[in-house]
């Protein structure tokens, strides 16, 4: 009799147990009943106010989300309820790059787990009752009972004050969904949900299009199913060959126009751009389309990025040089002068370009979680001796701005620079390239060519010359006048000569000689053409001494010209 009483009082505990359990789930079931969904309010937001509110928004609405889903409904509807549970998880740690695969993963682990654990009592979770009554004035942090899924109240931000399941506990839901796998679901759980997620297509294809798959190509096999993987390897073999094949056609139309105008070589450029939107194409079709997620998409999406990345710096390199060589190439206006610089040009349009190319860096490593702004003002210290380090880069810059800007010399100017002579070929970022007389080429920084003292023969609108003849003592006064006047009518008649610049004088003795000086201005900007028309000149001069008898003093007539 007394074993039959302990038999009965069991089954009695166990009942009880089996019915405090049962209410336990029961307790969130009716807080969240499955499957409804309410399109009346398509504008509301989480509810996070305290961590029971957390915990059933993200219950209802994973579940309301998942099962719009699963039963074929408007992408609207799924992404409103999957939007309202995605605001009930700290989600401040996963990059922008892959941004909405990866959360949707994590929230199918989390809903996984939740779906496995015994959950509390709706009364014993913090509410807003008890924060309002000041019975949990000071919590920070809640914990599921018996798990280390944590729900934790923001403390700055945007989202200050509200209770969010916190960013370490999404860091770990991998390791928590491994542990808890294997423990069977709690009654009305969304079963296989995660499986689901990672076998089945993406946004731009039916949810029904799985269940005209065979069976064979549902078969998941590292994380997704056979024909994810076949559709995959259709996409890099169309992929691949064609961006090469652009590529490769954009360069072969540029290097059969090197000789046109820099506006018919746009072939590399279009190209370019073409491989890029390819790129954002191919990205979409792997995820939208073939519903990729996880290691493989996230592989795709670095290789994604890196191709637009270098695509889109190779794009603005080039493009800065075509335009600045076309913008250079104008003709002269109406005034004769050039519309533009085209050193200067360049030289603006790589300043651009750089510019551009470190903001496409900038972008790339925000893309891929790499915090740009904590780690330029985690430089510190070491900000000092970057900016040691960079500075004589700076100074040449700055020194090359500045030749542009004040326009001492340009590119073909023939120049004087410090003691050395030469012709200037090149104005670049960092250096100025000069061909001297013995034809070297020599490389002189900007900060310290724009400091020399630069004499531009080029610039001189009239060249001098300058001489004196040494006449021999023996020469009469009567022929020293017949010689300046015939010297003088002779530079009068040259057109070269610029009127009233010239005179020829006798200036005094010398030891063997009568002195003479020619002054003159020739107009000619050319070297060449000052040293043609000098010459000529000179041996005019000789004939005219030869012609009055006068002849040049014995110790050989020196003749001195000035630049």
């Amino acid at each position: 009799m007394t074993g039959l009483k302990c038999l009965r009082l069991f089954c009695r505990a166990l009942i009880l147990w089996v019915l405090v359990l049962g209410s336990t789930s029961a307790a969130l079931a009716e807080a969240i009943p499955p499957g409804a969904i309410d399109e009346s309010f398509p504008l509301r937001a989480a509810d996070t106010s305290s961590p029971r509110d957390t915990l059933t928004t993200f219950l209802r609405d994973f579940r309301n989300s998942a099962e719009a889903w699963r039963s074929g409904k408007s992408r609207d509807v799924i992404d409103r309820a999957l939007a309202r549970a995605r605001d009930t998880i700290d989600f401040s740690e996963i990059p922008a790059l892959g941004y909405d695969a990866a959360t949707l993963i994590d929230m199918a682990l989390l809903s996984e787990v939740l779906d496995r654990v015994a959950l509390p009592p709706l009364e014993e979770i913090p509410g807003d009752a008890d924060l309002a009554a000041g019975k949990d004035d000071e919590l920070t942090r809640w914990v599921v009972p018996n798990t280390r899924l944590e729900i934790e109240r923001m403390t700055n931000g945007p989202r200050a004050g509200e209770y969010l399941f916190s960013k370490e506990t999404v860091a770990a839901l991998r390791t928590y969904y491994d542990l808890a796998k294997d423990v069977p679901y709690r009654p009305n759980a969304l079963v296989g949900i995660y499986e689901d997620v990672l076998s089945s297509p993406g946004d731009w294809v039916p949810e029904r299009f799985r269940d005209t798959l065979p069976a064979w190509a549902k078969f998941v096999a590292a994380g997704h199913a056979i024909w994810q993987w076949i559709a995959l390897a259709m996409l890099v073999a169309v992929g691949l060959p064609l961006v090469s094949l652009i590529v490769l056609a954009g360069i072969n139309w540029d290097s059969k126009r090197l000789a046109a105008s820099p506006w018919l070589r746009f072939a590399t450029p279009v190209a370019l751009i073409l491989v890029v939107a390819l790129a954002e194409l191919f990205e979409n079709l792997a995820e939208k389309v073939v519903g990729l997620l996880e290691l493989p998409m996230e592989i795709i999406s670095l290789m994604v990025l890196a191709v637009q990345a270098v695509g889109l710096a190779w794009f603005v390199f080039l493009l800065s040089n075509r335009l600045a060589d076309a913008i250079g190439g104008l003709r002269a206006g109406a005034d004769g002068n050039p519309h533009l610089d085209a050193a200067m040009t360049r030289m603006v349009f790589r300043l651009i370009s750089l510019v551009i190319m470190i903001l496409l860096v900038a972008a790339a490593a925000s893309r891929i979680g790499i915090p740009i702004a904590p780690l330029v003002a985690g430089l510190g210290a070491g900000g000092l001796a970057i900016a040691l380090a960079v500075r004589p880069t700076l100074e040449n810059i700055i020194g090359g701005l500045t030749l542009f800007a004040d326009r001492p010399v340009r590119v073909g100017d023939f120049c004087r620079y410090g003691d050395d002579i030469g012709t200037v070929e090149q104005i670049g970022l960092r250096s100025t390239r000069i061909r001297t007389l013995e034809q070297s080429l020599v490389t002189v920084p900007n900060s310290e060519f724009s400091q020399m003292h630069l004499d531009n023969f080029t610039a001189r609108s009239t060249r001098l010359l300058q001489t004196v003849l040494h006449i021999r003592h023996g020469t009469t006064p009567e022929q020293m006048r017949l010689l300046l006047t015939q010297i003088r009518d002779l530079l009068s008649a040259n057109p070269l000569v610029v009127p009233d610049s010239s005179y020829v004088r006798f200036v005094g003795y010398g030891a063997h000689s009568k002195d003479i000086e020619v002054f003159a201005y020739l107009r000619c900007e050319d070297e060449h053409a000052f040293l043609a028309a000098r010459e000529e000149v000179l041996l005019s001069i000789e004939e005219i001494v030869q012609h009055v008898d006068a002849g040049f003093a014995g110790s050989g007539g020196a003749t001195s010209i000035s630049w």
